[in-house]
């Protein structure tokens, strides 16, 4: 069977990353085609009137201040390695949004709280937490444009080959409905349930769902299934 071969759509530093921890068997021919673009906001916060601050995604992390040792409350342990480099006092709280609002609600002592975030997100954590009475805003930092797949994804696709594409947003992974000339040969691995609902409809050879929201458990999915796709 023709080894898949790998095309990743996050911005390229994180594919970067991503393809760090996979085999080498999946490096050869890898396509990075970024389907979202983060664009700092340049509108800085003023953290003074606040206790701590809530990190979902490392992307904030990078477009913050500097921790200086301030509490931070992340999602997942990617974000909360990057908010500790960074400087801040962070802790995991939740593998998830849902998962951080169940832990943080009406934890009053600890806020005010900031969520610092991109534009584009899914629910209202500030408005979840204000609600059970720890008060939280929110601030974006940046925002996550949309882009088109490159030619040579689209050249990818509309090959005979297996592509295994993972996907680790709701947002990304609906762009990629939107923008996949062609997803037959496509081995789709999505990073939530939420993400898998945006691919729903479409003509893939295979879909998996990571085990977690983390790039780790992104990675073993990945993994697994093109181990699967390619025995005999």
């Amino acid at each position: 069977m023709t080894q898949p071969r790998l095309l990743l759509t996050r911005p390229p530093q994180s594919s970067a990353v991503f393809l760090k921890r996979l085999p080498s068997a999946l490096h050869k021919g890898v396509v990075v085609s970024p389907l979202i673009e983060i664009v700092p906001s340049g509108d800085a916060p003023d953290l003074s009137g606040y206790a701590g601050v809530i990190f979902t995604s490392a992307n904030a992390v990078a477009n913050a201040p500097a921790g200086e040792g301030r509490p931070a409350y992340c999602v997942g342990p990617q974000t909360t390695e990057a908010a500790l480099a960074a400087g801040w006092q962070a802790q995991m709280s939740g593998f998830d949004a849902v998962s951080m609002i169940a832990e943080l609600s009406g934890r009053a002592d600890l806020g005010p709280l900031l969520h610092l975030a991109g534009l584009h997100r899914r629910g209202d954590i500030a408005g979840d937490l204000t609600a059970t009475g720890l008060t939280t805003d929110v601030h974006t930092l940046y925002e996550q444009r949309l882009l088109a797949l490159s030619d040579e994804a689209q050249h990818l696709l509309q090959g005979d080959d297996p592509v295994l594409v993972p996907l680790f947003s709701p947002r990304s992974a609906a762009q990629f409905a939107r923008e996949a000339a062609r997803t037959a040969q496509v081995l789709a691995v999505s990073i939530s349930d939420a993400a898998a609902q945006a691919l729903e409809g479409l003509p893939l050879r295979a879909h998996d769902v990571a085990a977690l929201p983390t790039g780790e458990a992104m990675a073993e999915a990945v993994e697994k299934l093109f181990r699967r796709s390619t025995l005999p």
